[in-house]
């Protein structure tokens, strides 16, 4: 069972009682649903009162590659399975992703998640071997390739740069991290000891994959990101799949003209989408049903409609 979907771990985490965990598993796609499979297996693998001790979290952005194998396979202090968790981990990010990665960074800009769009900018000026002097004002836009909008409103660039030295954060020496933690895997960890890597991006080509597959359970969380009726379809049913589950927890309804209006208002951003649910949840208080006049008085559009 080299690789399921999210929708299929519950089951296999169900079958897993009393049988022995894979010894690494990547969980890659759409931000809010491997945030949910994480957090499904790391509750499967660690109780909660024992996470002080015989679980790690590390970001790409925080800790290098031998830091994070070094970890893995340090023994727990006390008996039981330990998990080191890579989270947000771009080791299949290449060279070329350099557009995707600036993207990423400026979207967590917007978003006010700074210390996630200084990992991707880190991550891919490491990728280039840049300097921050190679972002400086003047030559930012030759070393990047910035085009015309990004360059023309440079504040997001600066404000990550200013966390970045204020963090003393420093760019990653480049090296060949699949590699190195795919000889890792290879080797294998010291028993009861579990390496969990999330991403939004894997390469299904690379060696390191088929070998994450082979040794270990891959979870797929993606979500077809496309226009057409056959991916709206999938991305539709993601979003009403999990209105549905939020809804259920607080005991709320919404009507359909409801959902059309937040449908339309989000488009399909699954993490601002539940962000708004959640808001209106609170809004209505201890009002059984979220209606249309609901969403217009409480959101604002966050949909970017196609050209």
């Amino acid at each position: 069972m080299p690789e399921i979907s999210y929708k299929d771990l519950k089951k296999y985490l169900q079958d897993r009682e009393g049988r022995p965990f894979e010894p690494i598993y990547l969980i890659y796609g759409e931000e809010v649903l491997v945030k949910t499979a994480f957090n499904d297996l790391l509750n499967a693998l660690v109780p909660a009162s024992n996470r002080s001790i015989n679980y790690e979290a590390m970001e790409s952005a925080n800790v290098t590659i031998h830091e994070g194998i070094g970890r893995i396979n340090t023994f727990s202090l006390i008996p039981g399975r330990k998990v080191v968790a890579f989270l947000d981990y771009r080791v299949f990010y290449a060279s070329g992703e350099k557009g995707r990665l600036l993207a990423k960074a400026q979207k967590a800009h917007k978003d006010e998640d700074v210390k996630k769009a200084a990992g991707y900018l880190l991550n891919m000026m490491g990728h280039l071997n840049l300097s921050f002097d190679d972002l400086s004002i003047s030559t930012r836009k030759v070393s990047l390739g910035l085009d015309s909008d990004s360059a023309a409103d440079p504040s997001w660039l600066d404000d990550i740069i200013v966390f970045c030295r204020e963090k003393n954060l420093s760019v990653p020496a480049a090296q060949d991290d699949s590699r190195i933690l795919q000889e890792a895997v290879e080797k294998g960890f010291p028993k009861d000891n579990h390496l969990i890597l999330t991403t939004d991006l894997t390469d299904k080509r690379r060696t390191l994959y088929k070998t994450i597959s082979n040794h270990g359970l891959v979870i797929d969380c993606s979500v077809p990101k496309g226009d057409r009726r056959a991916d709206r379809i999938v991305q539709e049913a993601v979003l009403v799949e999990k209105m549905n589950s939020l809804l259920r927890a607080s005991g709320k309804t919404i009507d359909k003209t409801a959902y059309k209006s937040l449908y339309e208002m989000t488009g399909f951003d699954l993490r601002i989408f539940c962000n708004n649910l959640e808001k209106l949840i609170s809004y209505v208080g201890e009002r059984d049903e979220i209606s249309i006049e609901d969403v217009e008085f409480t959101l604002k559009r966050t949909k970017k409609d196609p050209i």
